[in-house]
């Protein structure tokens, strides 16, 4: 079992502090696959805004954005390709924001709707318990934080100890 797939987006900043553009997204299948990518910023986003405190938390500079980054359409193709066939969730709305931003400046239409992990959670039938401990043991094994690769494969390893039974 690969499916779901959990997707995690970075940003330049958050949108309440400006124009935020998407600079790195993961995604994680909770079989433990998992693809992460740097996105180049469009030359749309060029004059966008940039929050210092946002890459104090992710470590993610400008200048690797420059050097490493991927053309927005690249990482697209390769991030629809990667989770071909599988439904995809988030734990926040502003994953499907950052994807329809990603998609804007492309020119391309949304490769795959982004679902909010709390109905997949709830049509599984789960209960908070068991959710607070799937995430517990999770963030003990994966601690890193706010970094997109870490945080989807961690949202990845809460499904697939939920589905597992491994937890509650």
């Amino acid at each position: 079992m690969s499916c779901p797939a959990l997707i995690d987006f970075e940003a330049s900043c958050l949108p309440e502090y400006g124009q935020s553009y998407p600079i790195e997204v993961a995604v994680a299948r909770i079989d433990g696959s998992n693809r992460a990518w740097l996105i180049r910023p469009a030359e749309a986003w060029r004059y966008w805004d940039w929050s210092d405190e946002a890459e104090k938390l992710h470590g993610i500079t400008q200048q690797m954005l420059d050097d490493e980054g991927l053309p927005p359409e690249q990482v697209l193709a390769e991030m629809a390709e990667f989770v071909a066939g599988c439904p995809v969730y988030a734990d926040a709305d502003l994953d499907q924001y950052w994807l329809e931003v990603l998609c804007q400046a492309t020119g391309t239409r949304l490769p795959f709707p982004v679902h909010y992990l709390g109905e997949y959670l709830k049509e599984g039938g789960y209960t908070r318990p068991q959710v607070v401990a799937a995430l517990e043991e999770a963030k003990r094994r994966l601690p890193k934080e706010h970094l997109a690769r870490e945080d989807a494969k961690r949202l990845a390893m809460v499904v697939r100890l939920l589905v597992d039974g491994e937890v509650g």
